[in-house]
């Protein structure tokens, strides 16, 4: 029996979540949690847990891409899958860089969520859902035994939105806009971006990141 933990903060996606899983007979427990925290008091707590499914969209605490590196050190026995909005290259890479076994984006159906859960804890890696072009990221990373090599230098989520809407070509007002942020803030990852690249200008950000694969054009 697969015991599940879900770390999710949106109610109604664990209730069809846990409809979805609970209704196979191949899983025992699924229980959830909505922050970090109290994840990993729960596998602290729950040793028996075959996989975490980890949304990195969370509010409190910490993010759930942070939160993957956590659970990797702190209870390797514990498989992770991730299931986001975003489809984004850069935060697929960081996740699977991360220690994410998959990577499913949450417009997939609920038969492809279960099979991937299930292909995780029977020690499956590497495999991104019907909904995300797999040949396309796997190119993008360059192979599967690139994954770990081409970690993108070590950008928060919010810096990694940032840095693909700026390479996407929108302006700082737009992605304020998009990101619901203020435009001291979009300056303030900008610059946290070219530091973390070690380069000048945001422009060389944008032509080396797109060079190693980080953001799409």
């Amino acid at each position: 029996m697969i015991n599940v933990l879900l770390i999710e903060d949106s109610a109604v996606f664990v209730m069809g979540l846990k409809l979805a899983l609970s209704a196979n007979s191949a899983f025992g427990s699924v229980e959830s949690v909505t922050t970090p925290g109290s994840a990993v008091a729960f596998l602290n707590s729950h040793p028996e847990t075959d996989v975490a499914v980890v949304d990195i969209s969370l509010e409190a605490e910490t993010d759930g891409l942070t939160l993957l590196g956590i659970l990797r050190e702190a209870f390797p026995a514990v498989r992770t899958l991730v299931l986001s909005h975003y489809k984004i290259p850069a935060y697929i890479l960081k996740a699977i860089s991360s220690g994410a076994c998959a990577y499913l984006a949450k417009d997939s159906s609920p038969d492809s969520i279960v099979k991937a859960v299930t292909d995780v804890a029977s020690g499956k890696c590497l495999f991104f859902g019907e909904t995300i072009d797999t040949p396309q990221i796997t190119r993008l990373f360059g192979g599967k035994e690139n994954l770990e090599a081409r970690k993108p230098q070590g950008l928060t989520p919010r810096e990694l939105e940032v840095l693909q809407l700026t390479t996407s070509g929108y302006s700082n007002a737009q992605i304020a806009s998009a990101m619901e942020i203020s435009l001291n803030t979009v300056d303030s990852y900008k610059e946290r971006i070219k530091v973390k690249f070690g380069q000048d200008s945001i422009i060389q950000c944008v032509a080396t990141a797109v060079a190693k694969g980080i953001v799409t054009t």
